[in-house]
């Protein structure tokens, strides 16, 4: 039995993941779990976590005038950090939903019973500015704004500054869910007026999964403190005071993710947040002209389409199984879409440590399947 699953990891094959998370690392970060094992209560740990949360904070937020907390669990995890967090008793939250990610947001409320309201949007459109300031103008009981940055349900982008400079105005705070943003996408935590930012390790930052993290403004800190808790694990304040005051955290971490996240910060960082945005931006660019070139039909306008995520409608006469199956034969794995959408697009991400080489095989293979689809379909 040993031997042949001996054999069977020799036939293992590369994946070429176009996937939005978990996303293709580097061997430097893979390698980053082969250091050993380690006791999370002893000073080697602390060292890695004070130097996880410095980099974080140097990536994102050089400026000094945010604190985080990781926690171990993925990007969904530190948003319910985030929501369960950052309500008042009698006080709501305002969902902007234009999307799965959003409507996530909102279940998270519900299941802490906090009081909500939710302003749904077209899932192919930025939500209606104007609508969000008159529901602020009329609701002094809207305590925090909570919307997502970089909506994977169809790679597009929200308006973060607009909405920061409305959050401003009426004095709310502004929680932004940038799982998917962060690394990837332009954003400026202090002049977007962002008080509480939710990023993952396994996205943009091209980390593994298993670790997530919430940015706070030191600034709104005390505010939070004042809340009572609504969760054991997932109560920021307890998070974090753990980590800034003891250099531990409050429950058994993912050791050995952290190795690999300290080992992607630092690749981020030598190449610039930046430059990675740049490297991203190139790629979906040159994937979206060859998209182009196959006349396939793009989900959203060029305006609104993110660095990292192409949505596009399924080729004439391809359902999207045949076309994911086909694919993955060939080391490709492309990503369905989701909810109201799954029957009619496919979405691609060029995420990750991708070469041009990888896009330029991928779209090679890519031209191959739909050929032979159109070849016998004819």
């Amino acid at each position: 039995m040993v031997i042949k699953k001996r054999e069977e990891r020799k036939d293992l094959k590369k994946m070429i993941l176009l996937n939005p998370g978990p996303v293709c690392t580097s061997e430097r970060v893979r390698n980053a779990l082969l250091r050993g094992d380690m006791c999370h209560r002893e000073r080697e740990f602390s060292e890695i976590l004070d130097r996880v949360r410095k980099k974080i904070l140097e990536a994102f937020s050089p400026n000094g005038e945010f604190t985080t907390a990781i926690i171990t669990g993925s990007g969904t995890a530190s948003l319910e950090a985030g929501v369960c967090s950052s309500v008042s008793e009698g006080k709501k939250l305002l969902v902007i939903d234009n999307g799965v990610y959003g409507d996530r947001i909102a279940r998270i409320a519900s299941a802490y019973k906090i009081n909500k309201e939710i302003l749904k949007f077209d899932w192919l459109e930025q939500p209606d500015i104007a609508r969000i300031e008159e529901t602020l103008s009329k609701d002094e009981d809207i305590e925090v704004v909570a919307m997502v940055h970089h909506e994977t349900t169809t790679g597009l982008l929200n308006p973060v500054h607009r909405i920061g400079e409305i959050t401003r105005r009426y004095k709310r705070t502004f929680l932004v869910d940038s799982v998917s943003g962060l690394g990837g996408e332009e954003i400026d935590l202090v002049n977007d007026n962002v008080d509480i930012c939710i990023g993952s390790a396994n996205k943009c930052i091209q980390g593994l999964p298993g670790l997530s993290f919430v940015l706070i403004k030191r600034a709104g800190v005390d505010r939070l403190r004042n809340i009572p808790a609504r969760s054991l694990y997932f109560n920021l304040i307890s998070q974090l005071d753990e980590q800034e005051q003891r250099s531990e955290c409050s429950f058994t971490p993912s050791v050995h993710t952290f190795f690999a996240f300290d080992e992607a910060l630092e690749e981020l960082l030598e190449e610039g947040v930046s430059n990675r945005i740049k490297r991203y931006r190139n790629a979906s660019g040159f994937l979206r002209n060859e998209f182009k070139d196959l006349h396939l039909r793009f989900i959203l306008p060029v305006d609104l389409r993110s660095n990292t995520i192409t949505g596009l409608y399924l080729p004439n006469n391809m359902a999207y199984a045949d076309l994911h199956d086909e694919l993955k034969e060939r080391g490709f794995v492309i990503y369905a879409g989701q909810g109201q959408l799954n029957a009619k697009i496919f979405r691609i991400a060029n995420m990750g440590e991708l070469s041009m080489q990888d896009l330029e095989e991928f779209i090679k293979n890519f031209k191959d399947v739909i050929n032979h689809v159109e070849t016998v379909s004819s």
